[in-house]
């Protein structure tokens, strides 16, 4: 679990701007991918279509951002700038959703909560108390000022599949 600490820690820094909704859902998207998102093939590949016409292309960004638990992040603004085939992306996506094993949210909460208490994230001990408080174990969106911050564009994929897009 020492690796999911630096993860979060890399992900503070990049992003100043989380709330500890953004920190759990990064928690969440570790512990269990992407699975939640996909209804089948057709509904996942018109999804990533639609996102990406939506989606500015950004050379400068990173194609794989780490979340731990075997999962990456794949950036669609990357992956728009570099014209990657959307099917490709779809069907990791698909793939990473179908991967049985997962692991707790909990030692993750326990990190984040960890974290607080010693001032290393970008949101106070009381915020993310006050948040896990209400917090009902299911996947939760971005917080309103991150999505404006950072318009986030990305699909959850396992890491060692997302490897087979360079």
């Amino acid at each position: 679990m020492e690796d999911f600490e630096k993860i979060l820690l890399y992900h503070f820094k990049k992003y100043p701007l989380m709330e500890p909704k953004d920190a759990v859902k990064l928690c969440y998207q570790s512990a269990f991918g992407c699975g939640h998102l996909v209804k089948n093939r057709d509904f996942a590949l018109s999804m990533l279509k639609k996102e990406l016409e939506e989606t500015k292309p950004d050379f400068g960004a990173r194609l794989f951002e780490q979340i731990g638990g075997g999962y990456v992040r794949l950036d669609l603004h990357k992956a728009k700038a570099e014209n990657l085939p959307e099917e490709k992306i779809a069907e990791i996506f698909i793939e990473s959703a179908n991967y049985g094993a997962k692991t707790e949210i909990e030692p993750k909460i326990k990190i984040l909560e960890k974290l607080a208490k010693e001032g290393k994230t970008p949101f106070s001990e009381k915020s993310l108390s006050e948040y896990l408080s209400s917090y009902n174990g299911e996947m939760v969106s971005h917080s309103e000022e991150y999505r404006k911050e950072y318009e986030p564009a990305y699909r959850v994929v396992l890491k060692k599949l997302a490897e087979n897009l360079q």
